[in-house]
């Protein structure tokens, strides 16, 4: 992406900070591109403080039980092996996959509609498609915190319903059935449980 986010602590209530967060570190996680100092802040948490009796709480806490045992060498040629590899990879991770079958087909040309109304790019540097689930993830916290203009709850709720919600519980169902995906089976329930907590959320919003 090419907009950078304007934030405001005074604008930005702290469940969107913790919402944009997650996003952030779901984008890094599927990257591609972890590293040891990425690691090392997980190693740092305490998982004692968290709260494991709710999904999010509990999926979070595993993760972090799960890096101890990896380092970014192994975690991103797991990634290749899994995402990328040679000829067809074990696992997609583009939304046109899964919403119409095939890569680079309409569901792509309609969220590069969207992206464009919000004045966003692709970095020409990247190898992935914009319907790459890291770049939805890393467009979904723009959306959380920008502020100039401010993009409100509803829009993100489109974007996500639009782009995101009819197709990440597949993928994240390929993620854990995937026989090598000694890590990322961890990344992919935190996913889906982390998706599944703005589902409701989005519903619940418009429902009132």
């Amino acid at each position: 992406m090419t907009t950078q986010v304007q934030q405001d602590d005074n604008l930005i209530a702290g469940e969107d900070w913790a919402r944009a967060d997650f996003y952030g570190l779901l984008s890094q996680l599927f990257s591609g591109k972890v590293n040891d100092e990425f690691l090392a802040r997980f190693r740092e948490i305490d998982r004692g403080t968290l709260d494991i009796t709710t999904p999010l709480g509990f999926e979070f806490s595993e993760l972090i039980r799960v890096v101890e045992q990896f380092d970014s060498k192994k975690i991103n040629q797991e990634f290749v092996d899994n995402f990328i590899g040679v000829g067809r990879p074990e696992v997609m991770l583009y939304g046109s996959y899964y919403m119409a079958g095939f890569l680079n087909e309409k569901p792509l040309i309609a969220l590069r509609d969207d992206l464009a109304k919000f004045g966003l790019t692709r970095d020409k540097a990247l190898v992935e498609t914009e319907d790459h689930i890291a770049f939805l993830c890393e467009v979904m916290r723009y959306l959380i915190l920008a502020d100039e203009p401010p993009v409100s709850f509803a829009e993100q709720r489109a974007f996500f319903q639009a782009h995101m919600a009819s197709w990440y519980g597949r993928m994240a169902d390929d993620i854990e059935a995937a026989s090598n995906t000694d890590f990322y089976k961890t990344v992919g329930r935190l996913a889906r449980v982390f998706f599944d907590v703005e589902t409701q959320s989005f519903d619940f919003e418009s429902a009132v």
